[in-house]
């Protein structure tokens, strides 16, 4: 039998060598699911809302995810903090419309390469996981999926490019990515300010 204590302790280790800043075991139990979450992916509408693969209407409700996870009886949290340079922070102060800051090339490039070094720990971890044991183990990150430039797309008929990147978004299923994180003992900001950082989780079993 796996001493899940120790792997635990080893998954969180493991998150802070691939550039997590930091890592909490914590019950399942403590994840919260708020459909509330699920209905800001649609009030106002998200540009990834019935586009990206792994966005709503693309994956688990919160009610069929609430299922899932009593299933599972561990979690591991982890948090990268996100890397940006003065350019950025310069763009994000302009305080211009949102839908024109997303035009910026700039930004988005360095929203691509945070969201390209997050789920790229949490694939990793994931691997761990399923390494000692937890066939059930599986990773969700935090925000749309960035790995393309432009995704595939609901009814296109074409699969992810990413598929065994690509992880839905803990929002997208519902998680109260806030609480949640205050459960784990790793509260932040919202919205960011200061020291802002990215958040993924990794469920045990």
């Amino acid at each position: 039998m796996p001493d899940i204590d120790e792997d635990l302790k080893t998954l969180c280790k493991s998150a802070k060598e691939y550039g997590a800043s930091k890592a909490s075991a914590m019950s399942a139990e403590q994840v919260v699911v708020d459909p509330r979450v699920r209905l800001k992916c649609m009030i106002p509408v998200c540009v990834s809302y019935g586009v990206c693969l792994t966005c709503p209407p693309n994956v688990p409700s919160p009610e069929e995810f609430s299922r899932i996870l009593s299933k599972y009886h561990h979690a591991v949290l982890v948090q990268l903090p996100f890397e940006m340079d003065r350019n950025f922070i310069e763009l994000v102060e302009k305080k211009a419309p949102l839908a024109e800051t997303r035009k910026d090339r700039e930004y988005q490039a360095v929203l691509t390469g945070n969201f390209r070094r997050l789920v790229d720990a949490l694939g990793r971890l994931e691997a761990d996981a399923q390494g000692m044991g937890y066939r059930f183990a599986v990773a969700l990150s935090g925000g749309s999926c960035r790995l393309c430039e432009k995704c595939v797309g609901q009814g296109s008929g074409e699969p992810c490019r990413h598929p065994f990147e690509a992880r839905p978004a803990m929002e997208a299923v519902g998680i109260d990515v806030v609480e949640t994180a205050r459960n784990a003992g790793m509260p932040f900001e919202f919205p960011a300010r200061d020291n802002p950082v990215m958040t993924g989780l990794l469920l045990v079993n």
